[in-house]
């Protein structure tokens, strides 16, 4: 087996176990030591490839978003026409959301708290954040975004309404069923963003 192989295999099984233990335990309980132990590896081995703990954690957020699929699900959005490439966005999110919420509210939290995962949590919001604008600004070439928006605010809005605490408020906390809870999600957005035709 090519060393090249080998090595990717492991950082891979380093993410993975990350991802796991952050999700059982909340990301400012997990340790390098914890993630090397669990993993198999040297903590020397985490820290050659990630440099530290907060270089970990943004590494594992990144490596969940291409492993579960959903970053390649979200680009195959492109491909459709402005409104329904918006739609099938807002769709992919709320779909991955139930999966990633433990991790992604263990990530809220230390970004509040100042932990390192913070910088993970900041990364994944802005990445999530700009995948509103694209979407929107597609929209709006199309001249189909709503009268008395403009592409930044329209952004802003989105985003803030498609936030995992948002989710976790009334899905988790209030028993949303997560099927109404996608398509209220979408409609209204759909509604207050997109110029009916």
């Amino acid at each position: 087996m090519a060393t090249t192989e080998l090595s990717a295999r492991t950082r891979t099984r380093i993410l993975d176990t990350a991802w796991q233990l952050a999700a059982d335990r909340g990301a400012s309980a997990v340790s390098v030591k914890d993630v090397a132990a669990a993993a198999g590896v040297s903590r020397q081995l985490v820290y050659f490839h990630y440099r530290n703990r907060a270089g970990l954690l943004l590494a594992m957020a990144r490596h969940r978003d291409r492993s579960s699929g959903f970053r390649r699900r979200v680009a195959a959005t492109l491909a459709l026409p402005p409104v329904q490439g918006f739609e099938a966005f807002l769709r992919e999110w709320c779909g991955y959301l139930p999966e990633l919420l433990p991790v992604a509210r263990a990530l809220e939290a230390a970004y509040i708290t100042g932990d390192d995962g913070g910088d993970a949590w900041q990364d994944r919001m802005s990445e999530l954040r700009e995948a509103c604008r694209l979407a929107l600004e597609r929209v709006a070439d199309e001249s189909r975004l709503a009268t008395g928006w403009a592409i930044e605010p329209a952004a802003d809005w989105a985003w803030a309404r498609i936030q995992p605490s948002t989710w976790a408020h009334l899905a988790n906390m209030r028993g949303w069923d997560p099927a109404i809870l996608t398509e209220r999600i979408v409609s209204s957005l759909l509604a207050d963003l997109v110029q009916a035709r």
